[in-house]
């Protein structure tokens, strides 16, 4: 039986464990995720039609109407999903996907992004 260690040792140690796991995992999720995109290089493209295309638009021109979306002013942060919802689509942005954040609050997949982004082109300019 190995002799009781200190309290303190223990945490450490812990700790330690605990940030090399989350490492491991972390990698893991990027190994899985390159070997899906080398399997099935389409993996990554989601709802190619023309028909989800257009109600895509569709939606974010009436969201911008609306005033739910605000034009996108060529600025954006992108990083790992947080989990939080599209500001679009209403779906979660998982962090497996893309996210990007526009004016401090409003979050989109890639996909909804770029939609959001080309049709705030669109918008005309408030006076």
């Amino acid at each position: 039986m190995p002799p009781t260690s200190h309290p303190a040792e223990l945490i450490a140690t812990s700790r330690t464990c605990v940030a090399q796991n989350r490492a491991l995992i972390r990698e893991t999720r990027l190994r899985v995720a390159q070997a899906r995109r080398a399997c099935n290089p389409w993996f990554a493209v989601v709802g190619g039609s023309d028909a989800s295309e257009r109600m895509l638009r569709d939606m974010v021109r009436l969201l911008l109407a609306g005033g739910v979306l605000r034009p996108v002013d060529g600025h954006a942060w992108a990083g790992n999903g947080t989990g939080r919802p599209c500001a679009v689509c209403g779906n979660p942005v998982t962090p497996m996907e893309v996210e990007y954040e526009v004016d401090g609050d409003a979050t989109a997949h890639t996909r909804c992004f770029l939609v959001w982004q080309e049709e705030s082109k669109h918008v005309p300019e408030k006076k």
